[in-house]
């Protein structure tokens, strides 16, 4: 998701140009070599923010790219590359109206606390990050009064990224920032989760859709119970994730979802409509060797 400086001083060339861009006036205006302009060219091609046409270079008819094009019109007279370059990025994505501590910033980015601090000294004097005190600490927030577009491109260039990881014969579920939950019926070079991974939990299904989440990694049985929640639609698949609940309910006792509360009403016996009854539920308890 970075940008570094001379790829967002391209950008801000780009979209300030009244007619299409030509790669000879870049290499004027940048003062870089041809090879190093070419190379941020082709970064921000693949970041979904510019397009060539021939030998004109103009902003790509994607959100990210117009969301940098609302940015710049919102704010020409900002140094954008002083505000979105290098980790800066991150550190964006993660602020938010609710204030957070340096160290609390520092555990989610994992980026160090001495560059953090650098940044949102930096940003505080931009006025895109507001701080207030609480006891000894200091709390940083987001200026979304100001600078609600900047949040805006940021989040709209880190979800392009992150669509960009569903195979072209899946279908996408859910994303969640950083990650995707999508199913295909084609096996996939990704992590299984969802109804797929129910088997390695003592649930054993038989399914025509693969479930899968990306970038590659290790899953705990919460995120798994969480993109099964995610995907359960159908009346069987919310009686797969009641009996992976309780299978699994002393793992998964503090899961906060929007299903819970309609969960917990049917194995009290209440008739929620879309889900299974209770007596449904008794039926398949044995076969998973469930206790209610």
């Amino acid at each position: 998701m970075r940008l570094s400086e001379s790829e967002i001083r391209t950008l801000v060339l780009i979209a300030g140009s009244e007619e299409p861009m030509n790669p000879r006036v870049l290499l004027a205006e940048l003062g870089l070599r041809r090879e190093t302009v070419s190379r941020l060219l082709t970064h921000l091609v693949e970041k979904g923010l510019v397009e060539r046409r021939g030998r004109e270079i103009i902003l790509a008819s994607t959100h990210p790219a117009e969301a940098f094009k609302k940015l710049y019109y919102n704010h020409r007279a900002s140094p954008l590359q002083k505000v979105l370059s290098l980790r800066r990025m991150e550190l964006l994505a993660g602020l938010d109206q609710i204030p957070k501590s340096l160290d609390a910033l520092a555990r989610e980015t994992g980026i160090p606390c001495d560059t953090l601090y650098g940044y949102l000294k930096d940003l505080l004097r931009r006025a895109v990050v507001k701080r207030s005190k609480e006891s000894k600490a200091y709390l940083y927030s987001f200026n979304f009064m100001l600078w609600s577009d900047l949040k805006d491109f940021v989040a709209s260039i880190l979800e392009y990224q992150v669509l960009r990881l569903v195979p072209r014969e899946a279908l996408l579920i859910k994303s969640y920032g950083d990650s995707v939950l999508f199913k295909s019926i084609r096996p996939q070079d990704a992590t299984s989760t969802s109804f797929s991974a129910y088997e390695d939990y003592g649930i054993e299904l038989r399914l025509r859709d693969n479930y899968y989440t990306l970038p590659k990694r290790e899953l705990s049985i919460q995120e798994v119970f969480i993109h099964s929640l995610d995907s359960a639609g159908e009346f069987s698949q919310k009686l797969f994730c009641i009996l992976f609940y309780l299978k699994n309910r002393d793992k998964l006792a503090d899961i906060e979802h929007t299903m819970i509360k309609d969960m917990k009403a049917v194995l009290q016996g209440e008739r929620i409509k879309g889900y299974p009854t209770l007596e449904d539920i008794e039926d398949r308890v044995d076969l998973y060797d469930i206790k209610l």
